[in-house]
Formats: C-alpha cells, sequence, structure tokens
C-alpha cells in the first residue's frame, strides 16, 4: 500500500518538474487527484477489496474444482454408458441366438409332432382301409355263394326231370339190390 503512495507521489513530482504550460497543469491536477483518490481507496477499503478478490480467486478455483470434478464425473458416467450399452448389445444378441435357438427347438418340435399325427393317420387309414377290404371281401363272398347257390339250383331244375328222375331212382334200387 505504501508502495503505491510513493509511486504516486513520484509521478506527481515528475508532473511539477515538467510543467511548462496550462494544459499541463490540468493534466497534472487531474492525475493528481486520480493518485490521491486510488490512495483513499487503497487506504480505507485495501482489506476489503483484498478480501473481496482472494474470495472471488476462492470462488473461481472452487468452480474450477467443481468443473474438473464435474468432467470427472461425466467420463465415468460416458464411460459407464458406454459399458451398459455394450453390455445390452450382448444380451440382446444372446437373447435373438436363444430366440432363434427355441425357434427351432419349437418348430423341429412341431414338425415332428406333425409326422406323428400324420404316421397315426395313416396308420389309422391303413386300418380302415383293411377294414372296408375285409367287409367287401365277404360282401363278396356271401355274394358269390348266393350266385353260386342261384345257378346251382338253376342247373338242378334244368337238369333234373321226371325221366331222369326215374332212371336214378331205378339205377339206385338196382345197387341197393345187388
Amino acid at each position: 500500500m505504501n508502495k503505491i503512495l510513493f509511486f504516486s507521489l513520484v509521478i506527481a513530482g515528475f508532473s511539477f518538474a515538467s510543467e511548462s504550460s496550462g494544459e499541463s497543469s490540468i493534466l497534472l491536477w487531474k492525475a493528481i487527484n486520480t493518485v490521491v483518490l486510488l490512495g483513499i481507496i487503497a487506504f480505507f477499503g485495501g482489506k476489503y477489496i483484498k478480501k473481496f478478490l482472494n474470495d472471488r480467486r476462492d470462488n473461481v478455483a472452487d468452480m474450477i474444482l467443481q468443473a474438473q470434478k464435474a468432467k470427472e464425473d461425466s467420463e465415468k458416467a460416458l464411460e459407464e454408458a458406454k459399458r451398459k450399452l455394450e453390455e445390452a448389445k450382448y444380451k440382446l444378441e444372446e437373447s435373438i441366438k436363444i430366440a432363434k435357438e427355441m425357434g427351432e427347438t419349437e418348430r423341429n418340435y412341431a414338425i415332428s409332432k406333425a409326422n406323428e399325427m400324420a404316421e397315426r393317420i395313416k396308420s389309422q387309414a391303413k386300418e380302415s382301409i383293411n377294414i372296408e377290404i375285409k367287409r367287401a371281401e365277404l360282401k363278396l363272398k356271401k355274394y358269390a355263394a348266393e350266385k353260386a347257390i342261384e345257378i346251382s339250383k338253376h342247373i338242378i331244375e334244368d337238369s333234373v326231370n321226371e325221366e331222369v328222375d326215374k332212371a336214378i331212382i331205378k339205377k339206385t334200387l338196382k345197387n341197393l339190390e345187388a
């Protein structure tokens, strides 16, 4: 503080020594007034100004520290977000892989069930066909037997007449007598 006052007085002294015109004296008095004003301000408000400047410096330092901490926190959060993104991508890929595997398993299961059902249907169809074939065979046999009986009746009716009957009876009697 004393240095500022001393410096101001030295400047004022040089100003008085070099005074040669009227304008210089006005400039000199303005400089002296300014130096005196600054001296008064420094004398009475010096500790407050120092305190303000020190507080301001501390606030700026705190803001810088907070900004650095915020930057570090942001970088950590960014790294965490990147890690979570990679983890989510990995989980997505795994989920897709599992879904494909499950889909393939379900598809194979559905195909095997469909094949089993097709085999059962084929088996039932074969059984139904065999039953129908047996029914048809029985009907054909019955029809053939009825037709054979019918044809036999016609043959017998056509081949048997009274003369033949008498001849057969005579022949049978002769065979019995002998």
